[in-house]
């Protein structure tokens, strides 16, 4: 009851300072919209930068399994699904660590893992999965079914065309 009528007196007071014409200064306004708008745009860009790391990865693995080098592959299939080698990580760290989630409702919910971006649980499993099942293969037909299950997943990431 109490809370029903508190928030009816704010309602009130909202709308009476309107009507009097009560407002907040426009540049003020303005310019926090302007802090807004960057905000929203670096979280743009981290996905657009993140995304680029992912292709970087994605191109590089595929490059060392069409030349055979499955080893090299596979160590390019696990830093995409870690979204880069210690270095990315230490950037996402410190992001963590300044209070920047770019997917915290997704990580409350457990489909991302604390600071990533692009790429999911699931999808990051799958991907270790397939640079393991790559490794332990003991012939090309089991590497490539690796790569494909590698590259099944990462077309679910971030789509090639």
């Amino acid at each position: 009851m109490k809370r029903s009528a508190l928030a009816t007196i704010v309602v009130l007071v909202a709308a009476g300072s309107y009507v009097l014409g009560a407002s907040t200064d426009k540049s003020l306004t303005a310019t926090y919209s302007s802090v807004a708008e960057v905000i929203l745009g670096a979280n743009h860009a981290e996905t657009n930068v993140v995304t680029a790391i992912l292709i970087s990865h994605r191109n590089a693995a595929r490059a060392a399994a069409d030349s055979g080098k499955w080893d090299e592959a596979a160590a390019q299939i696990a830093l995409f699904a870690n979204e880069g080698d210690n270095t990315v990580g230490g950037i996402r760290k410190r992001l963590l660590e300044g209070g920047h989630h770019h997917n915290a409702e997704g990580e409350a919910q457990g489909i991302y893992e604390p600071g990533y971006v692009v790429v999911t649980v699931a999808a990051k499993k799958a991907a270790l999965d397939a640079a393991a099942k790559m490794q332990a293969a003991k012939d090309d037909a089991g590497r490539k079914a690796a790569w494909a299950d590698f590259d099944k997943t990462a077309e679910s990431v971030c789509p090639s065309k």
